[in-house]
């Protein structure tokens, strides 16, 4: 029993001996290594960042030997800093804050190896955040050509782009920038114009950034000498007129009216600096009646093809009054009569001899709905010379001169669906052919004669303007009308009869 416990004594003291013996070995393994002292490292020399969210640097370290990183820059810190205990190869990730400021800035990191004397100096450049400031030449640019000059402020390399040949004549078209903010001159000649005012865009571009502006340089002038920013010539008659504009030009012009305008419109030069608009007729609109003239220089300039000016004939022929419930001028003119009670349109004129001519656009008579037009002086119309045409939809309608005229009439009945399918109601007085003092007034819808009025009526105009009986007041009214009754019309032309 007693040997049986000393072999089993001695076999302890064996394994622990081993045990320390390994133990001891595992330690030397660590703290003091086989051959020679190594440290491998496969970062680059140096690196660029961006201003922002740079991308992170990223190296591998492989050591034999305990080993620390350190940086000279809050902004920019590697992790891990040192080797750790358990390992000696490590993949070493370097963070960056973005960069608010207007420079560019470096960071050094600094490698050492205990037991090697040499280390690893790596540097990272973080460039400065974008900056491009340009401040733009602004003022109009003379027809006889300049030297302009604007500037730019940049932190970047730039280059200048222009649009267009004319404004490609540019003592410095490129620059490296500067990180202290100062400002570079640039100066661009402008050549003469000989056109029409002109306009060229300049861009000035970085890597990442760009600014363009417009140079405008003045061309030929043509403008309303009293509001020379005014492109609309106001005429505030509403029929026949002459209305004479000033006008300031450079250059000896000459004036057109587009064709479309033509059947009321006309312009004249009338000296090297007034314009003669005429009108030829009554505006027929319940709006402003519009249209164009084109002035032109005499000299055939190349890429000048003129100014347009618009043309606003203010004056109305013709007024809305009285006690409908709606009256709506539409866009293009037009009016829409509507709703219970009498609605009215009135001449803003007096006539003599003449065609009126009411173009519509829709007819709705409902219920009790009629139309009357009526031409009176303005005073007793029982007793003076007047006609007027009554449209009463199913029951007698009449067209009847009296007072100072001849008294006659003529009656017809139509029907809803008839009076709601006019288009055009057409009141023409004019002389009875063969006469110089007699009257014949006629009636027409759609362009179909529907009464005459003949019987030798007298020609009251004759008796001239101060006639308390004439001229006449022109009426057109919806009487009657119902809830739903509407008249929509187009326009109202009055063209006198000689």
């Amino acid at each position: 029993m007693k040997k049986l416990y000393s072999n089993t004594l001695m076999q302890l003291i064996v394994a622990l001996c081993t045990f320390s013996f390994v133990a001891c070995q595992e330690y030397s393994i660590d703290s003091q290594p086989e051959g020679p002292l190594n440290i491998q490292i496969d970062a680059q020399d140096s690196y660029t960042a961006l201003a922002t969210s740079p991308s992170n640097v990223v190296f591998n370290i492989s050591s034999n030997t305990p080993w620390t990183i350190e940086s000279d820059a809050q902004w920019c810190v590697p992790t891990p800093s040192m080797s750790a205990s358990s390992s000696l190869v490590s993949e070493i990730v370097v963070a960056m804050e973005n960069n608010t400021g207007k420079q560019s800035r470096t960071a050094k990191l600094t490698i050492k190896a205990e037991g090697i004397s040499n280390t690893k100096v790596i540097t990272i450049e973080q460039v400065s955040k974008e900056k491009l400031v340009v401040v733009p030449y602004g003022e109009l640019v003379a027809t006889e050509g300049e030297e302009i000059q604007f500037s730019i402020i940049s932190n970047k390399p730039w280059e200048i782009i222009p649009s267009i040949s004319y404004v490609s004549d540019i003592d410095k078209k490129s620059g490296n920038g500067n990180e202290d903010g100062q400002e570079e001159i640039i100066t661009v000649k402008i050549p003469a114009n000989a056109g029409a005012r002109r306009e060229g865009t300049i861009t000035v571009r970085t890597e990442f950034e760009e600014y363009s502006f417009t140079i405008t340089q003045n061309g030929i002038t043509i403008v309303q000498e009293e509001d020379p920013a005014n492109t609309t010539m106001a005429i505030t008659n509403a029929g026949p007129s002459e209305t004479t504009i000033k006008i300031s030009s450079n250059k000896e012009w000459k004036v057109e009216v587009p064709k479309e305008y033509q059947s009321w419109l006309q312009a004249e030069a009338i000296s090297d600096s007034e314009l003669k608009l005429i009108t030829t007729s009554y505006n027929p609109l319940f709006a402003s009646r519009k249209g164009q003239v084109l002035i032109k220089t005499k000299e055939v300039i190349d890429g000048f093809d003129g100014i347009t000016f618009d043309v606003e004939q203010q004056g109305k022929s013709f007024w809305w009054n009285g006690g409908g419930t709606a009256a709506q001028v539409q866009e293009n003119g037009s009016i829409i009569l509507s709703g219970t009670g009498t609605s009215q349109i009135v001449s803003n004129f007096r006539s003599k001899k003449g065609r009126l001519t009411i173009d519509l656009a829709s007819l709705n008579l409902t219920g009790e709905s009629w139309i009357e037009l009526n031409y009176w002086p303005n005073i007793d119309w029982t007793s003076t010379p007047n006609f007027h045409l009554h449209l009463k939809p199913n029951k007698e309608s009449n067209f009847t001169c009296g007072g100072g005229y001849n008294w006659t009439q003529k009656t017809f009945t139509m029907t809803t669906e008839e009076c709601n399918a006019i288009r055009q109601i057409v009141a023409e007085v004019t002389y009875k052919p063969g006469t110089t003092d007699k009257l014949i007034i006629r009636l027409l819808f759609n362009g179909e004669e529907v009464a005459v009025l003949d019987n030798n009526i007298q020609d009251i105009y004759a008796f001239g303007d101060d006639n308390q009986y004439c001229p006449q007041t022109i009426y057109y009214r919806l009487q009657n009308g119902a809830e739903d009754s509407s008249m929509h019309v187009n326009s109202m032309t009055w063209e006198p009869i000689e």
